[in-house]
């Protein structure tokens, strides 16, 4: 007896268990199928009750419409006893043990939780990773369910999404998920296979390195150069790493350098020294810097010295003094960050030599180098050459555009402050009195920007960081200074009034100090002529005004002018440091702040309600 008949049923029925029996009443559906149950019932008398069940749902005699539910159930039970009496249910063959991963995850989210991730996972688009990286923090991944999904994730066509299975949740799964990604792993793949290796090395520890040592002799390009990179730590694998690091592809030279230098043994840091004076000396070079050997530091630094030693007698010779220079670059890039006395005493020198490397060669990578070197080193004698080497910029760049920004940048490390101010004063005081398209005014503005990238640190923070509100997926303006005793020590104070003189009123907000009257009545004067809080200036104002140690009462009566001005409108958000100056305030300012709750909107209606709240509570 065929059974497709008694499956539309079937299927019709726990459509109605879902919907409800009320609406089997005139089914469409049913009465499609009562036909072709009468013409069997002919034949057979189980199919016409079953046509008497369908016919009592759609048509109930009247006053049993209450009934449906009762006949529904009858309808089922019947069809399911029909069902299960038809064909045969046994598998056939051999009855074999099932081969199984044991994990330890248990399955204690709710479907509903793990929807919208099961989603992100399984479609495109964007908003995706946000939903994943928030699933993983709240520990969703642990669920058994997700384990499919997460590995299948790594193929996933936007990259962030798949390196962070591959870097982190997948790992987290530990041990045992190392025999689910070994099943499906494909050493010959690409991106997703050396991602699904990563993971099976950081989940595996030492038990998968064979596995990875096949990976890197067999694999595909990018596979190879994964598990090459892989075996780094591993001892027994360097003999290895040197016969792959003199393969005949690019690629995988590359990544066994990368993984000697890791290594760091005296038999890797031989290979990598050989290689460095061979035809591989610029794909060598960042393994070099990479590495953290003192052998290997020494051998350059030996021989980067052997080249300076030949620089006199080259002084002639251009292409030999090129040459020169070509290999001096190569051991800077090398030994960057890096740190032995024979470096310290190569750098010293060379910073002694500045007339030779920098006016006459202008080495300026150099002479850079040694000045980076030597503020690590902060001995007395350091602070000395960096000093001579500041005033010898001073003079040697005294008309370049480096005066106002690199060699300014330097000095103020190491020069005396009122050096400093004398030194480019006038550089200011030129420039404010020049046409703004002149050179002077030029000059003028590299400098203002330079002393403002020193002192004014700009940058956005996600809101919840700076802000006492949870759930704001927004981002905010936050601004921070050197305090005032930093300020006073580094800098000469003479900047602060040539400031207010110049009209730089952020400038004047970061040189503010304790007591300076004429910076507090300038910024008052400020926050007056801009008072709007969705602008830039409010914060950096109100900044100034509290490093000038503003009495509190005089503040406050600022800011609450600030909030009644009515060009302070249309605002959506107050930056973190003007509200936390206004979380300060007391409850005596409550009914003018509440007077106009009315003007702000979203966040910033959000912050003064905060603070509203605030003051009922003091």
């Amino acid at each position: 007896m065929s059974t497709v008949l008694l499956q539309d049923l079937y299927q019709e029925i726990r459509r109605l268990y879902i919907a409800g029996s009320d609406l089997a009443y005139g089914d469409y559906r049913l009465k499609r199928l009562l036909p072709q149950f009468r013409q069997l019932g002919e034949r057979a008398p189980v199919f016409n009750r079953l046509a008497e069940g369908i016919s009592g749902l759609i048509e109930p005699e009247s006053g049993q419409e209450s009934h449906s539910a009762q006949r529904l159930q009858d309808l089922n039970l019947l069809l399911s006893s029909v069902l299960h009496t038809q064909g045969t249910t046994a598998p056939e063959g051999e009855q074999l043990p099932v081969d199984h991963d044991p994990v330890t995850l248990t399955s204690r989210f709710s479907y509903r939780k793990l929807s919208a991730v099961k989603t992100a996972l399984t479609t495109t688009g964007g908003g995706r990773y946000e939903i994943i990286n928030e699933a993983w923090k709240e520990g969703l991944f642990e669920d058994l369910r997700m384990v499919n999904n997460a590995i299948e994730a790594l193929n996933d066509p936007y990259p962030e999404i798949a390196e962070l299975m591959g870097n982190h949740i997948l790992p987290a799964y530990g041990p045992q998920i190392v025999p689910l990604l070994i099943e499906s792993f494909d050493p010959t793949g690409g991106k997703a296979e050396s991602r699904k290796l990563r993971a099976i090395a950081t989940a595996g520890g030492g038990e998968v390195t064979e596995l990875i040592r096949q990976a890197a002799e067999s694999g595909s390009d990018e596979v190879r150069s994964t598990a090459i990179t892989l075996l780094a730590s591993y001892e027994e694998y360097v003999p290895d790493l040197i016969e792959w690091s003199r393969s005949k592809k690019k690629v995988i030279r590359e990544a066994a350098y990368s993984a000697l230098a890791e290594n760091g043994s005296d038999e890797a840091v031989k290979r990598l020294y050989e290689a460095s004076l061979g035809k591989d000396k610029e794909l060598v070079n960042p393994a070099l810097s990479h590495c953290r050997s003192a052998l290997l530091t020494d051998w350059l630094v030996r021989d980067m010295a052997a080249e300076l030693r030949k620089v006199p007698e080259a002084m002639e010779n251009k292409e030999m003094l090129e040459e020169i220079w070509t290999k001096v670059k190569r051991y800077l890039w090398s030994m960057h960050d890096k740190q032995s006395s024979e470096l310290e005493e190569l750098y010293r020198s060379v910073l002694e030599q500045y007339p030779l490397y920098m006016k006459k060669l202008g080495w300026v990578f150099l002479m850079n180098e040694a000045v980076s070197y030597m503020r690590r080193v902060d001995s007395s004698e350091a602070r000395e050459l960096l000093r001579h080497n500041a005033e010898q910029d001073m003079e040697h760049f005294k008309h370049s555009s480096s005066f106002v920004q690199e060699v300014f940048q330097k000095a103020v490390q190491v020069l005396p402050p009122e050096q400093i101010y004398e030194q480019y004063q006038g550089i200011l005081v030129e420039g404010f009195t020049s046409s703004p398209l002149s050179k002077a005014a030029k000059e003028r503005k590299r400098l203002l920007e330079t002393i403002s990238d020193l002192v004014i640190d700009r940058r956005y923070k996600a809101f919840e960081e700076v802000m006492p509100f949870a759930g704001k997926d927004s981002y905010t303006y936050y601004v921070r200074m050197p305090s005032p005793e930093k300020m006073k020590a580094g800098w000469d104070k003479r900047w602060l009034e040539l400031f207010i003189e110049q009209d730089e009123m952020a400038l004047v907000s970061a040189f503010a100090r304790p007591g300076h009257q004429a910076a507090e009545i300038y910024l008052l004067g400020k926050l007056k002529d801009s008072p709007e809080f969705r602008n830039r200036f409010a914060n950096l104002i109100v900044m100034g005004l509290v490093r000038t140690g503003i009495r509190d009462e005089k503040l406050f009566d600022a800011l609450a002018a600030a909030l009644e001005d009515e060009r302070n409108k249309d605002c959506y958000m107050i930056e973190p440091f003007v509200f936390n100056q206004l979380c300060r305030m007391p409850a005596i300012y409550e009914e003018r702040i509440r007077a106009v709750l009315v003007n702000y909107e979203d966040t910033a209606e959000d912050q003064l309600r905060f603070i509203l709240k605030q003051m009922k509570e003091q």
